[in-house]
């Protein structure tokens, strides 16, 4: 009996995991137009290969857009970021952040 609940149990478990992986692994967002200017130092998934560059994928969204508009706010401070943030509208922002968050991050 004490067998049949264990593996019922841990069944139970690997199909539910399974079954989430499948369906988180299936959500895509659409690359904004935007992105093509993270690209260079980001990389076009938000996995950046350069250790100086932090790797966004993966990131809350919320978390991304708090540093995005920190760095357009100048209350963060980056001389490469700055220029590009100070650009972003709330919307492009926003688009910015729910993308790279829907990346995986490697």
């Amino acid at each position: 009996m004490k067998k049949r609940f264990i593996t019922s149990i841990t069944a139970t478990f690997l199909f539910s995991a399974s079954a989430y992986a499948a369906v988180s692994t299936h959500t895509t967002v659409e690359a904004p137009a935007i992105s093509a200017t993270c690209v260079g130092c980001h990389g076009a998934d938000g996995n950046s290969v350069v250790p100086n560059f932090p790797k966004l994928a993966g990131q809350h969204a919320a978390y991304i857009e708090k540093q995005l508009k920190d760095f357009r706010g100048g209350f963060r401070k980056d001389a490469t970021m700055a220029p590009f943030a100070k650009k972003l509208t709330d919307d492009e922002i926003k688009a910015l952040s729910d993308f790279y968050a829907a990346q995986p991050a490697k």
